[in-house]
């Protein structure tokens, strides 16, 4: 259920962005792929070993063109966020749903029929749920808890911001691209720990009414 509110909710805000449409202003939706963790380092055992944690990301994207070469790209997207910690003692998974919004200028060359382009710029983020999951290989059973964000009581903070760059492909409507960013925050409140973003994502946007 709360999936489907967030789509609804992504899919109308698509359709009131449509409406905006001006020449050389485009918009359409965007889904794709991540890998997460957190560059995180702790006073008593140095830098945390993590393993990266497969999730999606669902929205919408918009580009402005300033010249023919030159853009600014936005987009705002559900993000599946968090960490994956695995030990001789069990499987940790910290699972993070986040609104992101990026925001980039990118410079774009034309080749053939592509257009391939580098971009990068800012983002902002914050995470509206999360849930934690634990399994014990010792005890062979399954923890599962909700995550209570920013907060004074609260071990994750809710805001983050970071930056955004990497590339890819334009080809008429469509557009496929791959970026890394990294977060500036320490979100933990725990004196002792800090955490920060890290996250490699690919992603593909279809540009309503844009034809190269």
């Amino acid at each position: 259920m709360l999936i489907m509110k967030k789509i609804i909710f992504v899919t109308g805000l698509l359709l009131v962005l449509t409406t905006l449409n001006a020449q050389g202003l485009y918009f359409g939706p965007q889904i794709g792929f991540s890998q997460t963790s957190y560059i995180e380092k702790s006073d008593w055992d140095g830098k945390v070993q993590q393993s990266l944690k497969i999730g999606y990301q669902i929205g919408a994207a918009a580009e402005l063109e300033i010249m023919s070469f030159l853009y600014v790209g936005a987009a705002v997207t559900f993000f599946q966020k968090g960490n994956k910690v695995v030990d001789e003692f069990g499987t940790s998974k910290l699972n993070l749903g986040c609104i992101d919004v990026p925001i980039t200028i990118g410079y774009k060359v034309p080749i053939g029929n592509l257009s391939v382009f580098g971009n990068i710029g800012p983002y902002t983020c914050v995470a509206i749920a999360g849930k934690s999951h634990y399994h014990s290989e010792v005890m062979d059973e399954d923890f599962e808890y909700e995550v209570e964000l920013g907060s004074e009581t609260g071990y994750y903070k809710r805001f983050d911001s970071g930056l955004t760059f990497g590339g890819g492909v334009d080809f008429k409507q469509f557009q496929v691209k791959a970026n890394y960013s990294l977060g500036f925050v320490d979100l933990s409140t725990s004196e002792s720990v800090s955490m920060k973003n890290s996250v490699f994502n690919i992603t593909g946007t279809y540009f309503l009414g844009r034809n190269f």
